[in-house]
């Protein structure tokens, strides 16, 4: 059986709608959601959750969610949508297994990858948590 070492959660918003995010272009991306969370023993993992909700405003964006471990790129979501002005809600989860021990920064940012025409923002809701897990005894 696993112990909860550490909890957190950065919640920007819980309504849909309620929030309008321009996501940029990449190479340039930005961040939606950040916290920081303790990892105290070895063979540890982190339980990162994420929804977002994303709306195109012209053309059929494909965005790139991406979470860091502090400056590390640990996982990658690509998402897009079917329509213009369509919304689409995402929720994900990521497994950061074995990270190493010390307290570090959860971010979740966004960036559209196909700039040419395309437009999208973030626009509620938005959540990002975390757990962290120390193995059984």
């Amino acid at each position: 059986m696993k112990i909860i070492q550490d909890f957190n959660i950065s919640v920007p918003t819980n309504f849909s709608g309620s929030l309008n995010r321009p996501i940029p272009a990449s190479p340039s991306n930005i961040t939606l959601a950040a916290f920081g969370l303790a990892v105290n023993q070895a063979d540890s993992d982190v339980l990162l959750i994420s929804t977002v909700a994303i709306q195109s405003f012209l053309g059929i964006p494909e965005v790139v969610l991406s979470v860091f471990r502090n400056s590390q790129v640990i996982a990658t979501v690509r998402v897009s949508t079917l329509a213009v002005n369509e919304t689409r809600n995402i929720t994900f989860q990521v497994l950061d297994d074995n990270p190493p021990l010390g307290y570090h920064s959860y971010r979740l940012t966004a960036e559209v990858t196909n700039p040419l025409l395309n437009q999208a923002s973030a626009v509620g809701p938005i959540s990002f948590s975390g757990t962290s897990f120390a193995p059984g005894v």
